[in-house]
Order: structure tokens, then C-alpha cells, then sequence
């Protein structure tokens, strides 16, 4: 036994002896990545920077998921309505030993790391150098928007860039039952993922063709664009609509109302009238999109666009959109394009690599392209000093922020201000202000499932975050003989606990709201 240990670790030392120093360097700077940008998520949240949306909905719902319950209460609806993250299910046993924000922002530092080694590969073996694989791992690294969803509180779909990454690197070396794992993992990540695996499997069919049993390969391309559209149609058409009331997914209309009120209308709409696309697609903010997602890689896809093809589906999601956020690259929305124009970088790069001077001159400008744009746009801490300070840094107020928490009680149910949710939203009801005494931004824009606000035991408000249209609610909570007495306050919170009901509080605001809500989608359906 000793000597086959032995044996075995000699030759784990050859293989490591064997690894090329621009391997080692590309490891470092992953590293330096996850070091950097993990402490600064974690600087983020102690610091009071992250929100109810999207941080209280993740740490929320993954810590029912690990408790065997899902409806969250901080958004409104199922946990498996809201998005299909099987991904929860390796989070679980972390949430069990006390998991929370700190450990998400951490665990997507390292996902959005690990990329880097795919790209490496995929650089080292189109140019047949380890030196080019590290140009373009370090690119990937310093890209922009990378770093700026390493800001974007954490998000599942935030990890989907290297398992697709190496999902790419394995079916280029035919190695089959790696590439399908990796597709499996990048699936788990978030339903719509499916789209780009789709597309995934048709460019690998041109990508590959000259490859010598190309009719296996065929086959497999197949394969995996049959499970990514089974993936899909299943998740959206009915795991998501089983748990979510029958409904369509509640982003469709909430993002693509404009379009059409389901799936099938949307899709129509852009069939019949392309104009409409190509009019969204070219207004002011899509042309800094692409800008500013093109500089930082030199522009190199434009060289060979194929791989772009994979990006296709999001990026039109992004262009006719209703959210704003979705074509910026300060937000997670990038994070499902971000592998395909990698794949597509690295192959545009080689189409010039046959010219003597690019063996210099495109190491060279990448680099420049990166670190230049990474100064202008990046919140790292080499980037301009505005974008940097986009991680909450701390101030004195925050030391009362801390205080009022500690006067919250584990199990209570509590309405929050959005920026405190996130620290208390390891319970079954914590609630994002000024839910559920009035319906605002719930479920699907409804009053469904919208509990009786007397269940709240406190309220727990950032006075900067009340909001003006708010203050006769608040007055009327707090007033003398009001339903809930102050426990803590200063000048900048308060925490307040329930003694008693008042219709002006518990009822009438939140009858309001809803029927708000009904007029609204009322007109919209006869219109």
C-alpha cells in the first residue's frame, strides 16, 4: 500500500513539474481574482450594500430550499416560480452549517474565477502557445463586465461562464461525458441558459467539421441541442408555470410586456415586425452596450462572429427589453453572453495570428484594450475611482444600522427597508418594505398570496428609505396608540414592534394597493 501511495504521488509531481509556467500564472491570477473580489462582496454586505433584490431573494430562498420550503416572502412567490436553479442543491449542505450573503459573494468570486482555466485552454490550444492562453486569461479576468457582476449581489446565472467555458474546451477535444456534465451544470444554473446550449451545439457543428469521425460529432451537437430545448420548454412551460400558479414565467411580461403578453405573442411580434427589433437595437444605450462590451476584447469577435451566435438569445433579451439594467453591463444580464464572446475572441484573434506582426502586435493590443477599459469601466480597485466606490464602504451611521438589528428577533416576521433585508432573511417571513401593507413590486404584480399584514411583529426602516409616498403609512404605524411602539431609533432608523391592529395600518393601505393593481391589469386587458 505505502508503495503504490508513493508511486501515486510521484507521478502527481512529474504531472505537476510538467505544467507550464503560464499555467501557473493563470492560476495566480485567478486567485488574485477571488481574493480581491471576494473581500470587497463581503466589504459589500457588512458594509449595508446589498438589497433585498437580488440578495435577500437568493439567501432567502436557498435557505428555505434548505429547510424543505420555498415560497419566498421577500419576492412574493415560489422559489421554484421564480427561476429553475437546481444549482440550490449543491448550496444546501453549506446553508445547513449557517451560510449566508458573505458565503454567495464568496462562492461567485471563485465560480467567475475558475473561468479563467478554460480559457486558458481554449486560447493555449487555438494558438498552440501557453503564453497566448494566459493573454487571454488575464483579458477575461480584467474584463469589465466579469468584474462588475462580481458587484451585482449574487446571482446563479453569475457561475454558468465556466462550465460553459469548459463545456466548449471538452467537445473540442471529443472528450463526450466531460462536455455533457458540463452542459448539465451550466443547465442547473437557470433556465434560459438552455438557449445558448441550444446554439452551443449548432456553431460546435461548423466549428468542428473538419474533425475526423465528424459524424459522431454530428450526433452529439444533436444531443445536446435536443436536451437544451427540452430543458427549456420544460422549465417554462411547465415547472415554472406548475409553481407559479399556473402563470407564465413573470419575467415575460414583466420585461417583455411590450412585445406581447406570452411567449408565442413575443416571438410572433419579432417575426413579423424585425423593424421593431432593429429599431430598439440600435437606440443610444444598446450602442454603449456593445460598446462597452466589445473594447475591452479588442474587438476580436467581430473577427469571427460565429461563436456570437451562442450570445444571441440573451442579447436579444437584452435589446427589446423594458429593464434598462439588462443592457448595462454594471448587472448580471451579461453573464450568459460573456463565454460566447470569449469563444469567439479567441477564434477572431487567430484569424489575424497567420500575420507575422500579430504575434506581437495582438498580445499587445488586447492587453492595452483590457487594462484601458478596465480603468474606465470597472469597479476593481485599478478602475476610476467613481466606479470603485460602487462597493459600499463604511460610514458612521452604519454602527446604528448594526445596533437595530440586534433588536430583532430570530423567528419574527419583519418588514424591512431594502438595503437591512438581506441581514435578516434567514427566516420564513421578512418582507421588503412596505410589504405586505401595500403591494409593491410582489409576485406577479398582484396581491396573490399577500399575507394579512398583522402577522408583522416588526418593522425594522432606514429612515433615508421610508420614501415620501410611505410617510402617512409610517406616521400612522408609529403614532401614540398606534398598532406598533418604538423600540430603537435615532437619526437614522427605527425599529418598531406590533402592540396592536388599526384599519388605517393593517387594512385599508394594502385594500388600496390591490385594487390598484386590479384597475391596472384590467385596463391593460381590454386595451
Amino acid at each position: 500500500m505505502n508503495a503504490r501511495l508513493l508511486d501515486w504521488f510521484d507521478r502527481l509531481g512529474e504531472r505537476v513539474r510538467r505544467v507550464h509556467f503560464a499555467a501557473w500564472l493563470t492560476f495566480i491570477a485567478a486567485v488574485i481574482f477571488v481574493l480581491v473580489f471576494g473581500s470587497l462582496g463581503v466589504q459589500n454586505h457588512r458594509n449595508f450594500g446589498t438589497w433585498s433584490y437580488d440578495m435577500g431573494i437568493y439567501d432567502q430562498g436557498f435557505w428555505l430550499v434548505s429547510r424543505g420550503e420555498s415560497f419566498m416572502t421577500v419576492r412574493g412567490m415560489n422559489f421554484w416560480g421564480h427561476h429553475l436553479n437546481v444549482i440550490v442543491i449543491l448550496f444546501v449542505p453549506f446553508y445547513w452549517m449557517g451560510a449566508g450573503p458573505e458565503f454567495l459573494y464568496v462562492a461567485q468570486a471563485v465560480f467567475l474565477a475558475a473561468a479563467a482555466i478554460p480559457t486558458y485552454l481554449i486560447a493555449r490550444d487555438k494558438f498552440r502557445t501557453p503564453w497566448m492562453g494566459l493573454v487571454f486569461a488575464i483579458v477575461y479576468l480584467m474584463y469589465a463586465p466579469v468584474q462588475w457582476i462580481s458587484w451585482a449581489m449574487f446571482h446563479p446565472e453569475a457561475m454558468v461562464i465556466a462550465p460553459f467555458l469548459f463545456a466548449w474546451w471538452f467537445a473540442t477535444k471529443e472528450r463526450w461525458g466531460w462536455f455533457f456534465a458540463m452542459v448539465v451544470l451550466a443547465l442547473s444554473m437557470r433556465e434560459d441558459v438552455a438557449l445558448a446550449v441550444v446554439m452551443m451545439g449548432l456553431v460546435l457543428m461548423v466549428y468542428m467539421r473538419h474533425a475526423p469521425d465528424y459524424r459522431r460529432v454530428v450526433r452529439r451537437c444533436v444531443g445536446v441541442m435536443v436536451l437544451g430545448g427540452v430543458w427549456y420548454l420544460v422549465a417554462t412551460k411547465f415547472f415554472l408555470v406548475h409553481f407559479n400558479d399556473d402563470k407564465e414565467p413573470f419575467y415575460v411580461t414583466y420585461f417583455y410586456g411590450n412585445y406581447g403578453k406570452d411567449t408565442f405573442e413575443i416571438v410572433r411580434t419579432i417575426l413579423e415586425h424585425p423593424n421593431r427589433v432593429v429599431s430598439d437595437a440600435v437606440q443610444h444605450d444598446r450602442l454603449t452596450f456593445y460598446k462597452q462590451l466589445g473594447w475591452p476584447l479588442g474587438w476580436l469577435p467581430l473577427a469571427n462572429p460565429l461563436a456570437l451566435l451562442m450570445a444571441l438569445p440573451q442579447m436579444l433579451a437584452s435589446v427589446i427589453g423594458l429593464s434598462p439594467y439588462a443592457r448595462m453591463i454594471k448587472f448580471q444580464y451579461t453573464s450568459v453572453m460573456i463565454a460566447p464572446l470569449m469563444i469567439s475572441a479567441i477564434h477572431g484573434g487567430h484569424t489575424f495570428w497567420r500575420f507575422r506582426s500579430a504575434r506581437v502586435a495582438l498580445p499587445l493590443w488586447l492587453l492595452l484594450c483590457a487594462y484601458t477599459t478596465n480603468i474606465a469601466w470597472s469597479p476593481s480597485p485599478l478602475g476610476e475611482d467613481t466606479n470603485y466606490l460602487a462597493w459600499s464602504q463604511h460610514h458612521p451611521r452604519h454602527d446604528s444600522l448594526e445596533a437595530a438589528l440586534t433588536y430583532i428577533p430570530d423567528d419574527a416576521a419583519v418588514s424591512a427597508s431594502y438595503q437591512l433585508l438581506p441581514h435578516l432573511s434567514h427566516r420564513r417571513e421578512i418582507y421588503d418594505w412596505p410589504n405586505p401593507f401595500w403591494a409593491s413590486v410582489w409576485g406577479n404584480d398582484d396581491c396573490d398570496h399577500l399575507p394579512d399584514p398583522t402577522t408583522i411583529d416588526y418593522v425594522i426602516l432606514d429612515r433615508m428609505q421610508i420614501g415620501a409616498n410611505n410617510m402617512t403609512l409610517y406616521n400612522a404605524m408609529v403614532k401614540e396608540n398606534g398598532p406598533f411602539r418604538i423600540v430603537f431609533q435615532d437619526d437614522s432608523v427605527v425599529v418598531a414592534q406590533r402592540v396592536g391592529t388599526s384599519a388605517e395600518v393593517d387594512v385599508r393601505p394594502q385594500a388600496n394597493s390591490c385594487q390598484i393593481l386590479a384597475l391596472r391589469h384590467g385596463a391593460a386587458g381590454t386595451g
